[in-house]
């Protein structure tokens, strides 16, 4: 069990450090909101991270300094006109192993409850360059009209093990509209890591091309509702080799992985071509990893720990290693409430309007 114990230790122990993240109050007297726009897509620190003000030493709002300045100012909105916002500042080698917060430095850590307007998902691309995440969220942040690319999680919340969240992790509040997240890595959570205590909801946004060595694309420890949503060629693979991994604990849940008990809606929303070389290519829902149970009992006894709901979704053409290709369930439900499309019977569509068809997802 020791990855199965190392990966949700990382959840609690990062949860527990990001939801009160330390940070020194402003010192202007002033913290209200504020509307922060930014003048300039190149990435440089705040001259001052605690006067809640948009300035860096070469006078510009960076979109990092936006970030520094909203964190001191909760309830800010932070506006990101078109353009690419790599963020070159890589993580200080020190923070890597522990879960302490940064804001100068590798990813933006969004730690106060915060509004982040793109100019569209196409036109506003917020790029980690491979050097870190793109962001950490730790209270209500809402996203939209963007793109979170470029994310390789570096940051080891317990020292030496795994990374989770190559694009967001989140221990708030999450919500993503109109917001596509695409190429991003970790040891899970691929695109966005949710860990146990942590919300999201994603309307009209695009999860797709991550990879990881479990959760490819999402994984969610709590709640997470997925309006319009496409969650599409996603990647996972065991990696096995690690000194404290011996199997059994990774390469699963290619699209979407659930390892709560909180409910996971689908609704009008498409899961597609993920894979997984063990179970669950496009979705794999096992509470706190009783999947590694030996299946002779878990096939027999099911408790329904865990809750999928599926409506109007079309999940189809995901490909595991082992076991069902589409949905895989362990001590969890799926429950159907209708208009579902597959083309395998893993995912237990059966009510009125659920089709199961071959061809389904490949036009």
């Amino acid at each position: 069990m020791k990855n199965s114990t190392m990966s949700m230790i990382g959840a609690v122990v990062l949860g527990a450090l990001c939801v009160s993240p330390l940070r020194a109050d402003a010192q202007t007297g002033s913290a209200g909101p504020e509307v922060f726009t930014v003048t300039t897509t190149a990435d440089a620190p705040a001259a001052n991270p605690f006067d809640g003000r948009c300035r860096t030493d070469a006078g510009e709002c960076t979109l990092r300094a936006a970030v520094q300045a909203a964190n001191i100012r909760p309830g800010s909105t932070i506006r990101v006109p078109a353009g690419r916002y790599e963020l070159t500042i890589p993580p200080n080698f020190w923070n890597t192993n522990g879960p302490l917060i940064d804001a100068a430095t590798g990813d933006l850590d969004v730690n106060t409850d915060t509004t982040i307007e793109g100019a569209g998902q196409e036109l506003t691309i917020i790029d980690a360059g491979h050097r870190d995440r793109v962001m950490l969220t730790t209270a209500r942040v809402a996203l939209s009209g963007m793109t979170i690319t470029g994310g390789n999680a570096s940051q080891h919340e317990i020292p030496l093990f795994e990374t989770g969240g190559g694009g967001i992790a989140n221990s708030g509040k999450l919500i993503l509209d109109h917001v596509t997240v695409i190429g991003n890595a970790a040891d899970y959570g691929g695109g966005i890591f949710n860990i146990p205590v942590a919300d999201m909801k994603a309307t009209d946004s695009i999860i797709t091309a991550n990879a990881a060595g479990e959760a490819g694309g999402v994984r969610c420890d709590n709640t997470c509702t997925f309006t319009r949503t496409e969650i599409t060629d996603n990647v996972v693979v065991n990696p096995r080799v690690k000194w404290y991994r011996f199997g059994g604990f990774a390469g699963r849940g290619g699209g979407l992985d659930i390892r709560g008990v909180g409910e996971v809606v689908l609704i009008d929303s498409r899961v597609l071509r993920n894979s997984a070389d063990e179970g669950g290519g496009g979705i794999n829902i096992a509470p706190a990893y009783l999947d590694t149970l030996p299946y002779q009992f878990t096939d027999v006894f099911n408790p329904g720990m865990a809750h999928l709901i599926l409506r109007g979704t079309t999940i189809a053409q995901n490909t595991a290693g082992l076991g069902e290709q589409n949905c895989k369930k362990v001590f969890a439900n799926i429950l159907s409430t209708g208009g579902n499309l597959s083309n395998d019977h893993s995912c237990d569509l059966t009510a009125t309007g659920d089709e199961v068809r071959p061809d389904a997802g490949m036009r």
